[in-house]
C-alpha cells in the first residue's frame, strides 16, 4: 500500500471514529410518545393537541409523537404494555393505570367536564320519563360521563335494560345523525364530545340538562419515563398553559380548556368507585 493510500485510510478510520458516536448519540434520542385517548375522533383529537407537541418537542429538544387508538380498550391496551411515555386520559382511566401498572399522575386539565344529556329538537324531551321504553346512545360506554349518567337515571328510577335500551356509537357526529333519525330519543356526552359534533349537526340539538360535572382528564407518566424526567415535563407543561404562551392559547381554545393544575390525590382517590367496573368492562369487547 502506498503512502498516500495508508493516509487516506487512516484519515477515513479517524472520521469514522468522530462520527459513530455522534451517529450513536443522535440514533438514541428517540421520540417521546403521547397518547391520546380516543374521547372524540382522531382528526379533531390530533389536531387539538398539535400545539402542545411543538411546545414539548422544543422544550425538551427531542421529537414527540402523538397518537391515539381506535377505542378506549385498544388505548388502556397500549397503556398497560407502557407502549405511551405520557397520555391524557380520564381520570377513572389514569387511576386504573395508576394503580395496575404504576403510571404516575401529573396535572390535571380545567375546567370540570360538563355531563350532558341531549335530544333532537325535532323529538322534545319533556321529562326524564320520556326514556322509558326509548333508546338511549353512549358514545363511550365505558366514559366517566357515561357512567356517572347510567347512575343518576337510576337514581330518577329508570334501570339500564330494564326501562330503557342502550346503544353504542363510533364518532360524535354519530350522535347527531342517530338522534336526528329518531333511533334513539337521547345521548349522554361530555360538554367537549359535544362541542366536537359538526356544526350543522349540533345546531339540531339541544341539551336537556347538565347532570353532573366530573373531574377533566388527567396527564400521566409511564414509568419509562422516570420520576425526573415527569416532572420536567410537568413543569413545562404548566409553563405551557402560562399566560402569554401562544401556543398554550392555542391549546386551550381548542380543547375549551382553562388551564392546567397539579392532581389531587384526593381527587384519584374518588374515582375508586369507577375503577372495579371499568377494569371488567375493558377486558372484554365493547
Amino acid at each position: 500500500m502506498t503512502q498516500l493510500n495508508q493516509r487516506r485510510v487512516f484519515s477515513a478510520a479517524v472520521l469514522s471514529s468522530c462520527l459513530l458516536p455522534a451517529l450513536a448519540g443522535a440514533q438514541a434520542v428517540l421520540p417521546l410518545e403521547l397518547g391520546l385517548l380516543p374521547n372524540i375522533s382522531a382528526r379533531i383529537l390530533l389536531n387539538q393537541y398539535q400545539p402542545m407537541r411543538e411546545h414539548l418537542a422544543r422544550v425538551l429538544q427531542r421529537p414527540v409523537h402523538l397518537s391515539t387508538a381506535f377505542d378506549w380498550a385498544v388505548f388502556h391496551g397500549r397503556v398497560a404494555a407502557n407502549e405511551y411515555d405520557l397520555v391524557v386520559t380520564a381520570p377513572h382511566m389514569a387511576r386504573l393505570a395508576q394503580l395496575d401498572h404504576g403510571w404516575m399522575p401529573l396535572l390535571q386539565l380545567l375546567p370540570d367536564i360538563k355531563a350532558m344529556l341531549v335530544f333532537a329538537s325535532a323529538r322534545p324531551m319533556a321529562a326524564i320519563a320520556d326514556l322509558r321504553g326509548k333508546t338511549l346512545v353512549l358514545s363511550n360506554p365505558v366514559s366517566l360521563v357515561a357512567l356517572r349518567g347510567l347512575r343518576w337515571l337510576a337514581e330518577n328510577g329508570l334501570q339500564r335494560d330494564k326501562d330503557f335500551t342502550t346503544m353504542t356509537i363510533p364518532t360524535d357526529d354519530s350522535v347527531g345523525n342517530v338522534l336526528g333519525r329518531g333511533d334513539a330519543l337521547a345521548a349522554l356526552v361530555s360538554a367537549g364530545e359535544f362541542r366536537a359534533i359538526a356544526e350543522g349537526l349540533r345546531n339540531q340539538l339541544q341539551v336537556f340538562t347538565v347532570f353532573a360535572e366530573v373531574p377533566g382528564f388527567v396527564i400521566a407518566a409511564g414509568r419509562r419515563l422516570g420520576a425526573d424526567q415527569a416532572q420536567l415535563i410537568k413543569s413545562r407543561l404548566l409553563e405551557f398553559v402560562s399566560p402569554g404562551s401562544g401556543e398554550g392559547a392555542a391549546f386551550l381554545a381548542a380543547t375549551g380548556s382553562s388551564g392546567l393544575r397539579e392532581i389531587s390525590p384526593d381527587v384519584m382517590a374518588s374515582m375508586d368507585a369507577y375503577v372495579n367496573f371499568t377494569r371488567d368492562t375493558l377486558a372484554r369487547p365493547l
